[in-house]
């Protein structure tokens, strides 16, 4: 049975507070598929995926000391592309907080944070992406690969594993923030597209995972941009969201992660200046047994990442830093107070929050399809509202896509990390689309 109501998690409560601005973070993922999109067939899709998925399909309401959710009554009907990519959801309490739009080959799903995260909203895209599929080709038997319950789907996490006497402690190292013009109101996305396994051979040729060298090359990336008064002095600060289910055995499909973070000070000659920009590449056969011979100073970078990641995601850490959130949310004075109070409070948390780190890297993996399903996909992407520099990444078959929104002017870190990947011999297609792109293009990088 449908619930009627539902009280926001921890993260909703903080996104809440954007509710009616113009700027509200949202996140997106997008599905090319083997030809055009049919829209009769994506509605059908989309009202299977919902029935199943019915904690999506909610508006907001202003209680008097909490904003909350309610079950919404209305049909949501796909809709042609029009919109700037993750353009507001909340206009007023009629407002469903997620949209299902396509646009020729490919199916967006945008989702407000106020209803779940990433990792949650892979669930319901992934049921409307095979249930269109399965339609639009005539796929058959093809089980979904969800199998929580229906209070699996809608439990508040947090609230049922929060534990105030294991909050983190706040660090206080000094951090780099990318210099440069700002405007939230004109974002650029770009998505880069690579081959997975090409990447993955140089992660493995350093010793390290796949995420650890992605943010060891957005390390240096940024490092190119940095002044010299910087060097030596500030943290580049990469912000991680941690998939929390993993580790407390929850199927909840609204929000539920941790967040940590790795730090890396540059020093003077280091090699992560310009001139290390072709530093790193793909061991030869002439290579000495070193398998990370060459691949300095990004190989170097890559094994502190790992290091300091292997700590910052332990169970201890990540319960540390998911109680620390919740805390503030917990607070005795805070809880009485009226609900535009409350905005006020964890808007301003968000924001000292946001001061804090230099980018966000964040990782939701491979996501498989059933191989029937997956003949007929061609790329999945994700991108997000950003609230500086954001990376999304994500992975299908052997299409990494490296998501990149930007509230930035100047794009010289996203130029800097293509200029790294093809030193090393990793080229793709670059998917870019924002104010500062006059029509979206596919440029060979």
């Amino acid at each position: 049975m449908t619930q009627s109501w539902y009280a926001l998690d921890n993260v909703g409560k903080f996104y809440s507070a954007q509710a009616g601005r113009s700027l509200q973070t949202v996140f997106r993922f997008s599905a090319g598929v083997a030809d055009p999109v049919d829209p009769v067939l994506l509605q059908q899709a989309l009202d299977a995926a919902i029935e199943q998925f019915p904690s999506f399909n909610v508006n907001l309401r202003n209680g008097l000391f909490w904003h909350y959710l309610v079950q919404s009554e209305a049909k949501l009907l796909v809709a042609p592309e029009t919109l700037p990519i993750c353009s507001r959801l909340h206009h007023g309490p009629a407002s469903t907080l997620f949209r299902v739009t396509y646009h020729r080959e490919r199916i967006n799903l945008e989702v407000s944070h106020m209803v779940s995260d990433g990792r949650g909203a892979i669930n319901l895209f992934k049921a409307i992406v095979q249930r269109y599929v399965s339609l639009r080709y005539h796929v058959t038997g093809v089980p979904s690969d969800y199998a929580g319950s229906d209070s699996d789907k809608a439990e508040n996490s947090f609230d049922k594993f929060y534990e105030k006497d294991k909050a983190a402690a706040t660090p206080t190292t000094k951090i780099f923030r990318i210099p440069g013009f700002q405007d939230r109101s004109a974002p650029t996305f770009l998505e880069l597209h690579v081959s997975a396994s090409a990447v993955l051979e140089l992660a493995h040729a350093c010793g390290v995972s796949l995420t650890s060298y992605l943010i060891a090359l957005i390390i240096v990336a940024i490092r190119q941009c940095m002044p010299l008064r910087a060097v030596g002095r500030k943290a580049i600060r990469v912000d991680i969201p941690v998939d929390l289910r993993g580790f407390y055995g929850s199927d909840t499909v609204r929000n539920f992660y941790g967040m940590t973070y790795v730090a890396y000070v540059p020093q003077d000659g280091d090699g992560t200046g310009d001139a290390g920009i072709v530093a790193a590449r793909r061991p030869s056969s002439q290579d000495d047994d070193d398998s990370s011979a060459g691949c300095a100073p990004v190989a170097d970078i890559a094994r502190e990442v790992q290091e300091q990641l292997t700590t910052a995601t332990s169970r201890e850490r990540i319960a540390g830093y998911m109680n620390t959130m919740v805390r503030l949310e917990k607070n005795a004075v805070l809880r009485v107070a009226p609900s535009a109070a409350k905005d006020v409070v964890l808007d301003l948390a968000q924001k000292m929050t946001e001061r804090q780190t230099t980018t966000t890297v964040s990782n939701v993996g491979r996501i498989v399809f059933d191989p029937r399903i997956a003949e007929h996909v061609r790329t999945v992407s994700m991108l997000t509202t950003p609230a500086g520099l954001n990376f999304t990444v994500c992975s299908f078959e052997d299409d990494l896509s490296i998501g990149v929104s930007s509230i930035y002017r100047e794009l010289d870190v996203t130029k800097n990390l293509v200029r790294l990947l093809a030193a090393q011999g990793v080229t793709g297609v670059v998917n870019a689309a924002g104010a500062l792109v006059e029509e979206r293009n596919n440029a060979e990088m």
